[in-house]
């Protein structure tokens, strides 16, 4: 599971970068976006990301103590990771349009950064990878209430770039996603559930 953590958070950080780049030459909010590949780029590494972090969320969830809780983050993130492996084979592939994926790939992004927060609260993980997921929990909604803030004022002012201000929080929760699964992988859990007095 540590290599597959490692794995995914490297490709993870990769992949936003090369997004950050995309916005920042492209400027896709514009009446005249540039041409470039950089998100064809990120959208073909997404799928690796999200394919190696698959093994991580089952992984974590024979390895943390068995509770019906972990049982129901695990088939979250699991079941978020397949999503979005599918979602964006389908658009790279040209089945399934740009408009349709991202926001379907949007809620899966946000369903895995729930799990990984959500499976972080427990003694079996380091401290690290406890704090970046109590993070990443507290961060999501907060970064909800940003980009819909950002988006309303673009609409209703004609503020092209607000949505992205709005969006900077995300950005942020973005890095910290894969940097969790590098965390992880560098501090990986005990391999045996931990005795019942300490569950």
């Amino acid at each position: 599971m540590r290599w597959w953590a490692l794995a995914s958070g490297v490709i993870g950080l990769a992949a936003d970068l090369l997004l950050v780049a995309f916005y920042a030459v492209a400027q896709p909010w514009t009446d005249a976006p540039h041409e470039t590949s950089l998100g064809t780029a990120n959208d073909y590494l997404v799928i690796f990301q999200f394919a190696a972090l698959l093994p991580v969320a089952v992984g974590l969830g024979r390895l943390l103590p068995p509770a019906r809780r972990v049982r129901v983050w695990t088939a979250i993130g699991a079941g978020a990771c397949v999503a979005v492996v599918v979602l964006q084979v389908l658009l790279v592939t040209g089945v399934l349009p740009f408009d349709v994926q991202v926001g379907l790939v949007s809620a899966g992004s946000v369903a895995s950064m729930l799990w990984a927060g959500a499976i972080s609260d427990s003694p079996a993980n380091s401290a690290p990878v406890r704090r970046l997921g109590r993070i990443l929990l507290a961060g999501v909604p907060v970064a909800m209430l940003a980009f819909l803030a950002g988006t309303v004022v673009t609409v209703a002012a004609g503020v092209d770039w607000a949505w992205v201000a709005g969006g900077a929080v995300g950005t942020i929760l973005w890095f910290l996603f894969p940097l969790w699964a590098v965390l992880l992988g560098l501090t990986s859990p005990v391999r045996t559930p931990l005795p019942a007095a300490e569950r």
